[in-house]
């Protein structure tokens, strides 16, 4: 092997490595630069330079400085440069996620040190492969590189190394369920990088590993305070490279305390700051971008967070499947979350793909998707699943969320009674990690138990501090719930003192449905059926605002809408069948769509009507065939214009003691 040569004292090279040792990454970066511009730099140098590159937000640099050092060591002969190198670039490729990429860089530092007696390159490969192993789904194995790694660096007494690995070994044994061990590991390490003792990027990343660990395990007490230790160290070691990690996990926590404007300022700044060093986070910032959106209601710019998410290699699990459910995708978001419980997942920073802690956050959410499915056997399975894995977890959030599951499968399975003990301990959990939306949730929930069981006043009262709460945090979706309840439960509660914002208004009411939904997405695939129900859902809100309607809300695979006078209703209805038409004439295809209509008084509530007038137009809707206008006959005896008639019926409508005449629209 060749010998570095020494490099000179007071030289740019020499100035850039004090730079360095202080953290002054931009004069180091420059520095380094300018010198290899004017003469190249030495292998070693140009690890210099990529550790620059790198702490000024510039990895695509970093990397090809790497390559240069590689290539250069490797035609030297100087194996330990060639070989840190490898394993550098192999590290900067699972920044990006690029898993293939690393896999490759680490054979070739494998194959480099065959033969040699045991040094730090081979306990970094150790190190860096349990990296790999973790995010490509392997748990046990990233558990036993792990502790290769450790036992390496004690044998040669390497302290940057050994709390590499032992923080390696904690997410692990975290992640398998080995919860004392585990915390007991992660602590050690994430010390000794509070301590000071260990070299930036390695501090960063035991600290990065440790949080997420134990924010993975729901141990959110201990993850925030070894956030607000991180954040610490930056400003205490004028660490610049790592401020973006800190905001992705004060982003959760914020998110998690309901302070969500906060929370996604600092996500999307976040993401903007870890393109140019970690862009795997990057992504992972942006899918907590895609949460918060999800929770306000906000579908469109939820789905564009989770997809620009997806295109940094996140895995984009369980949100998109909320998503899916949110926009009336009930089939699409089965088969999602499904897919995420019972294939390998993406390569994540999260928990491995594998492990029971990457369960954890799946399985609430398979059970609120199942339930909405009316597969309440399956959701009971999600929910025992949950309660088994809180017992070897122990930890809040997940003894909350299997609390939380069992009540609503319990409620759902008409076992009232215990519904509500569930739910009102998974209300006292919550609250004691300070989750006001979870617990907002939940009391929602325990009101529909109550009201099930006749205590009205007890349902009233949870209902309204759930609203309150979803209020305060601007929840839309689920403030629209809670005051729809509260309408529901009026007829024998004084609203007044519940500040319940009711008003009887006049509207025509208009349900659309797709028809033969399920097999039609199931047939296209759900590529497919996302760019046909695109062209739907564009259609009909065109049609609708052409005629002065207001859509109420999505309902499933159509829309509740509500208009002034039966004429504009009557006539969007028409405009939307003879545009499905043409669609269906000039390219072969389109959906078939069935509407009802009826204008009745109802109680306007929030965003919200309620009342029988709507029921009975929703039931009108559910009665038409595919391609029909079905309207109340009393709403076309108001009419203005006169319209064309199909023919006339009489309907049995569930909830009605009178038959109801409908009128079946001529739209051609």
């Amino acid at each position: 092997m060749t010998q570095a040569p020494e490099t000179p004292i007071g030289s740019p090279v020499e100035t850039a490595r004090g730079a360095l040792a202080r953290h002054e990454w931009r004069a180091a970066f420059e520095g380094l630069s300018a010198a290899d511009a004017a003469q190249a730099l030495a292998p070693e140098e140009l690890e210099l330079l990529a550790d620059a590159a790198w702490w000024t937000g510039q990895l695509p640099l970093a990397i090809e400085a790497r390559e240069r050092a590689f290539a250069a060591a490797s035609k030297a002969g100087d194996v330990p440069t060639a070989v840190a190198a490898a394993i550098n670039l192999a590290r900067d490729s699972v920044f990006r996620l690029a898993m293939p990429t690393a896999e490759a860089w680490i054979k070739r530092a494998e194959r480099m040190l065959e033969g040699m007696e045991e040094n730090i390159g081979h306990g970094w490969v150790a190190g860096v492969r349990a990296g790999l192993a973790s995010t490509g789904g392997n748990n046990e194995e990233s558990i036993r590189q792990a502790t290769r790694a450790v036992e390496i660096a004690e044998r040669l007494g390497l302290p940057d190394l050994r709390a590499f690995g032992l923080a390696g070994k904690a997410a692990g044994l975290l992640a398998r369920g080995d919860i004392e061990e585990g915390l007991a590991l992660a602590d050690e390490a994430a010390t000794a990088a509070i301590s000071g003792e260990l070299a930036p990027g390695v501090a960063g990343g035991v600290f990065c590993a440790t949080i997420e660990a134990c924010a993975a395990i729901g141990d959110v007490r201990r993850a925030l305070e070894w956030t607000e230790a991180q954040d610490r160290w930056c400003k205490r070691e004028g660490i610049n490279g790592y401020p973006g990690m800190c905001r992705l996990f004060r982003s959760d926590v914020k998110r998690m305390h309901g302070a969500w404007p906060e929370a996604e300022a600092e996500a999307r700044l976040a993401s903007t700051e870890l393109l140019g060093y970690i862009p795997g986070a990057a992504g992972l910032a942006l899918y907590q971008v895609g949460e918060i959106r999800l929770r306000r209601g906000d579908l469109p710019a939820a789905e564009e967070a989770l997809l620009g998410a997806y295109a940094l290699r996140q895995d984009t699990e369980p949100a998109l499947s909320l998503l899916r459910l949110a926009q009336g995708k009930t089939a699409a978001a089965v088969e999602s979350i499904h897919r995420a419980l019972t294939e390998p997942g993406r390569s994540s920073w999260r928990a491995p793909s594998d492990s029971a802690v990457y369960r954890l956050s799946l399985l609430p959410v398979q059970a609120e998707i199942l339930l909405a499915a009316g597969n309440v056997a399956g959701a009971r399975a999600a929910a025992d699943e949950l309660i088994t894995l809180a017992e070897k977890f122990n930890t809040p959030t997940v003894l909350a969320n299997a609390a939380s599951s069992d009540g609503i499968v319990a409620l759902a399975e008409g076992r009232f009674a215990e519904a509500g003990t569930r739910l009102r301990e998974a209300i006292a959990l919550w609250s004691a990690v300070d989750a006001p939306y979870e617990t907002a949730r939940m009391r929602l929930a325990l009101a529909d138990a109550y009201r099930r069981e006749e205590q009205g006043d007890l349902a009233a009262i949870e209902t309204r501090t759930a609203r309150d709460a979803f209020e305060r945090l601007g929840a839309a979706p689920d403030l629209r719930r809670a005051e729809v309840l509260l309408a529901e439960l009026a007829t024998g509660i004084d609203a007044t003192p519940l500040g319940m914002a009711t008003a009887r208004t006049e509207r025509v009411f208009m349900f659309t449905d797709i028809v033969d939904s399920t097999r039609l997405a199931e047939t296209l695939g759900d590529e497919a059926w996302d760019g046909v129900i695109r062209i739907h859902d564009r259609t009909l809100r065109a049609a609708v605002a052409e005629h002065g309607g207001e859509e109420v809300k999505a309902t499933g695979d159509g829309f509740f809408l509500a208009f002034a006078d039966a004429d504009h209703a009557i006539e969007a209805a028409v405009t939307i069948q003879r545009r499905l038409a043409e669609q269906r004439r000039t390219s072969g295809f389109a959906l078939a769509v069935r509407i009802g209509i009826h204008g009745a008084a109802a109680n306007r509530v929030g965003l919200d009507y309620v009342g029988t007038g709507v029921n009975q137009a929703s039931r009108i809707g559910a009665a038409a065939d595919g391609g029909e206008i079905l309207v109340s006959a009393s709403t076309v005896a108001v009419a203005r214009h006169s319209f064309g008639e199909r023919t006339r019926r009489t309907l049995e409508l569930k909830g009605l003691a009178a038959p109801v005449e409908v009128v079946s629209i001529d739209w051609s």
